[in-house]
């Protein structure tokens, strides 16, 4: 209460509350656990989902170029597969070898989600060659339609593969191995339906790595009749069977798909048999090649590799649950009282889970870690609430209820607005424009969300039914116990005397200087190659090295489109920018090769030419040039169908973050030197006549993109729509309507302009796109998440001084976790950058309950040393223990499959720790200079009463 005895506005609502919780316990904690129920029956549904389109920044004006271009030069999204023979086993023209590609490009354009037409190996009709013979022009296939394993044949293969310029590309350098092309689609153009990874990824690793190096192949039958499927019938085989607990209990949900024809003159039905219907026999696999390893690439593979691990990630956040159940044993001496924290720690998940899922979206598996910082920070919150109880029992001699009924009202405001500033930090993090990122900062917002009950409502409720037996044998054990630390708690207590304050002060600005260093260096981006979520000596990682080190072109690409006029490709001095373009690429440090129309069009030549070296050139004749392209398709993904975009492939050696500025940086400059080359010919155009000119064409390619979107959208919505029912669809006229006035208006300038060379598409440009969004956003991002939190922490205790006190040691941690990183060698990217924001939800939680106990302490009379003393009692040694604890429990992820988790232990022990030391050193340094403790009245003795 104030002065005055009357109720202050914060009283006032807790004593509106406190009915709700206390006087029908039995009432709100069965509502509570029916919705725990019902929620854990929800997540039990919950499913991973991963998505190529979220982990990339569709607004990014090079994310623009790829949606616009998606279908002539495909997307990012890659499948690569590479056999390869092992040493000493020569070259790959034999038909054991050629057998196994084949069934490999027939398993690979059968994959669920792939683009068929974007499937590419030495048996795939785009894959041709060309020379020229007596009376012309000769051309084909790379491998004939009618190949047949014999001797003759495989000569004739080997010299296609030769003159078609494929070594390097489709087969490895030396002809040991050979590489098939693909890409997945995010959305079925047919369906609407979003693809699935996790089954891409299985089906890669049993239907193509198992079929070729697995020994043994696993025949199902039917156990008993199946709709009219008579039982024994074989309805599905697979190469390798489940590792693992998560893999193996997933099984059960495998199902085959079966052709079942009962009448011949019927058209077969496709029947789904649930594998718990058949059993398996185990064969030789008549595919086997010890010969060939198989190596495969790609988004979806990552994905299915990360899902791997999922089982040893839960099994360190369980280790990290039992660890952290000993020591709040240890810590509060009672095994029940250690398990509440928990258990309301595990609900708050729960929930967090079940209402996720209720949003309709799934957990990524790029964003595992945000359930354990909703964690933690429960835990953390957990602890000071039943500290706080201990300590009404023990000092106040209180029975449970009454103590829990203290508690909550010395801790509600407090503790509920700490939670409430996590939950505007995490909030602001969704203003990155990046839906993988949006997704965690709602997953985070709902799991704070979900903390505000178990820990302000379910807990109170049962610390009033736990029993604690002799209040006053209890109370003289917690005495003895917290006695040990009161020489630590004197010790630190004197960080309020002046001159340890102003050197920790000092020691903080030094610290944050080097910092500010330090962390200069920290990469924006990937800064070792590779996959960096995987360890560097992970199967994925060893398979990316192999194939880097056996192909001419690496796995990393970006795809520059050259943008120009219809059938520009024909004329030389267009032809001409591109080719030298290419040039400037090839001669930039990081870049393995390029290939681009030019390029392809002087191997024409040059064929023509009777391979003379003098005419690997452009011809500049018109109708020589048309001769120089006719052979290359648009299938080959270098040109649009009218010739009005043309793609250059710049194959990079890896895809390092200095790697890509140094690429995006030559780009910008080649386009401005050759558009001020370009203006000084011809003057009847100039920069804004062909900036406005670009405008148009983005317009019209985002006008076509969105009229693709939401006819995947009707498609999903309404199975089976036709495609007179979609064209009648107002939102689908409104739309084509569109496309049309852009249309008109891109065609409106008919003035040439100079080539436009656009970022980006490729791997590697949606790398480049992901990293100039995380440069651009991390520090205003970080900043808004902190103004965010500065004024909660001002609604919490309407004080100046409570933001410098509380915010500094925050601040500090932060500057310091960016140069830990640059120290460690972890990248600042999507997949790190909310972790650094999320992880100062558990340091503001360590300030504000420091701050609020030190200040209460001065305000009832308390010199500094005696108040930070009893603070530490009261508070400061939750703190201690919670970040010691939860420090302890990351450390555990050091031994983890995953590279991510084990960087991310390193950087969230150096938080978890940081911040406390900075709660418990720093925050009463600053604190003292800005806090006066009131003066009593002579002979009048402090009286501590917590502000509610």
């Amino acid at each position: 209460m104030s002065d005055n005895g009357t109720l202050t506005k914060s009283q006032k609502i807790l004593r509106a509350i406190e009915p709700l919780i206390y006087a029908r316990r039995w009432l709100t904690m069965g509502i509570l656990l029916v919705l725990t129920v019902f929620f854990a029956a929800v997540a039990a549904t919950m499913k991973p989902d991963a998505g190529y389109d979220k982990s990339i920044p569709l607004e990014h004006d090079y994310m623009k170029v790829l949606k616009q271009y998606q279908a002539e030069f495909g997307s990012a999204n890659n499948v690569l597969v590479a056999l390869i023979q092992k040493d000493g086993k020569g070259e790959i023209y034999n038909g054991e070898f050629l057998a196994s590609l084949k069934a490999a490009t027939d398993e690979v354009f059968f994959l669920p989600g792939v683009d068929r037409s974007r499937v590419s190996s030495l048996f795939t009709p785009d894959v041709r060659y060309v020379e020229v013979v007596e009376g012309g022009f000769k051309g084909g296939n790379v491998i004939p339609a009618e190949y047949q394993p014999t001797e003759e044949m495989y000569t004739l293969v080997k010299g296609n593969v030769n003159k078609g310029g494929h070594v390097g590309r489709y087969t490895t350098n030396d002809q040991r191995g050979a590489m098939i092309y693909s890409e997945l689609l995010e959305v079925d153009p047919v369906s609407g339906e979003k693809l699935d990874y996790v089954a891409v990824a299985r089906i890669l690793e049993d239907k193509v790595r198992g079929r070729f190096m697995s020994p043994k192949k696993y025949v199902y039958k039917l156990t008993s009749d199946y709709e009219s499927i008579p039982a024994g019938t074989v309805v599905g085989e697979r190469f390798s069977l489940p590792q693992g607990f998560l893999n193996k209990a997933l099984d059960g949900l495998y199902k085959f798909d079966y052709k079942y024809q009962p009448n011949p003159d019927e058209a077969p039905q496709l029947v789904r048999i649930g594998i718990q219907h058949t059993s398996y026999e185990e064969i030789d696999n008549p595919q086997y090649n010890p010969d060939v390893n198989v190596h495969i690439l790609g988004f979806a593979k990552v994905v299915g590799d990360i899902i791997e691990e999922l089982v040893p990630v839960v099994g360190f956040f369980l280790l990290t649950l039992v660890l952290t159940q000993l020591l709040l044993w240890a810590y509060l001496g009672s095994f029940k009282l250690a398990l509440l924290p928990l258990v309301c720690s595990i609900t708050a998940v729960i929930w967090e889970f079940g209402l996720l899922k209720l949003f309709g979206k799934g957990l990524d598996p790029f964003a595992i870690l945000v359930p354990f910082l909703i964690l933690s920070i429960s835990v953390s919150h957990g602890v000071q609430y039943c500290n706080a109880w201990v300590s009404e029992i023990s000092m106040n001699k209180r029975n449970s209820f009454d103590a829990s009924l203290e508690t909550w009202r010395r801790l509600a405001i407090y503790g509920t607005m700490a939670i409430m500033t996590g939950v505007v930090g995490f909030a602001l993090i969704g203003l990155i424009p990046i839906d993988i990122i949006r997704e965690m900062s709602l997953n985070a917002c709902l799991g704070m969300a979900a903390i505000i009950v178990t820990n302000k409502v379910m807990m109170p409720i049962w610390l009033t039914w736990i029993d604690i037996g002799d209040p006053k044998a209890f109370a003289e054990k917690q005495e003895k116990r917290d006695a040990i630390f009161d020489p630590l708690w004197h010790l630190l207590s004197q960080m309020t005397n002046p001159k340890p304050a102003i050197i920790s002060i000092l020691i903080a600005g030094l610290l944050l200087g080097w910092s500010l260093w330090k962390g200069k260096e920290l990469q924006v981006g990937d800064s070792q190659a590779g996959v960096p979520e995987l360890l560097p000596d992970s199967r994925y990682n060893n398979d990316t090295a192999a194939v880097q080190a056996n192909f001419a072109i690496g796995t990393d690409i970006i795809k520059v489109i050259a943008e120009t006029e219809p059938e520009a490709c024909v004329k030389y001095d267009v032809m001409d920018q591109i080719d030298r373009f290419g040039w400037r690429m090839d001669n930039t440090e990081g870049v393995q090769s390029t290939i681009s129309l030019p390029w392809a069009a002087r191997q024409v030549n040059l064929a023509f030419s009777e391979a003379s070296p003098k005419y690997k050139v452009l011809p500049r004749n018109q109708y020589t040039m048309v001769q120089a392209i006719t052979p290359i398709p648009t299938s080959s993904g270098l040109l649009s169908a009218n010739c009005s975009a043309m793609a250059v492939m710049v194959f990079t050696r890896d895809h390092k973050a200095s790697t890509l500025e140094r690429i995006v940086h030559e780009v910008g400059v080649f386009n401005q030197e050759n558009a001020a080359e370009f203006y000084e010919l011809h003057d009847d155009v100039n920069a804004q006549y062909c900036a406005d000119k670009l405008t148009a064409r983005r317009e019209l390619g985002e006008a076509k993109v969105s009229l693709q979107r939401q006819t995947e959208k009707l498609k999903k919505a309404k199975k089976g729509i036709g495609d007179e029912e979609l064209a009648a669809h107002p939102k689908i006229q409104e739309l084509t309507a569109a496309i049309g006035a852009a249309d008109e208006k891109h065609k409106s300038f008919d003035k040439v302009c100079p080539v436009n060379f656009a970022l980006a598409s490729g791997q590697v440009g949606v790398m480049a796109a992901t990293n100039e969004e995380v440069h651009r956003l991390e520090k205003p991002i970080l900043y808004i998440v902190y103004i965010g939190i500065a004024i909660c922490v001002f609604l919490s205790f309407f004080e100046w001084q409570s933001i410098v006190a509380i915010m500094m040691p925050l601040a500090l941690v932060s500057w310091m976790a960016y140069a830990v990183m640059a120290i460690l060698g972890i990248g600042m990217k999507t997949a790190t950058l909310p972790v650094v924001a999320l992880a100062a939800g558990v340091g503001v939680d360590y300030g504000i309950y420091i701050y609020a106990t030190f200040a209460d302490a001065l305000a009832a009379g308390y010199r500094y040393k005696e108040a930070y003393f009893k603070t530490l009692k009261m508070t400061g040694k939750a703190v201690a223990f919670t970040g010691l604890t939860l420090a302890f429990g990351v450390a555990t992820w050091l031994w983890s499959g995953l590279q991510f988790q084990r960087d991310m232990g390193k950087l969230l022990m150096f938080m978890f720790i940081a911040n406390m030391f900075g709660a418990l050193l720093l925050l009463p340094a600053i604190a003292t200079f800005l806090l006066k403790p009131k003066q009593l009245a002579p002979g009048e003795q402090p009286v501590f009463k917590p502000r509610h």
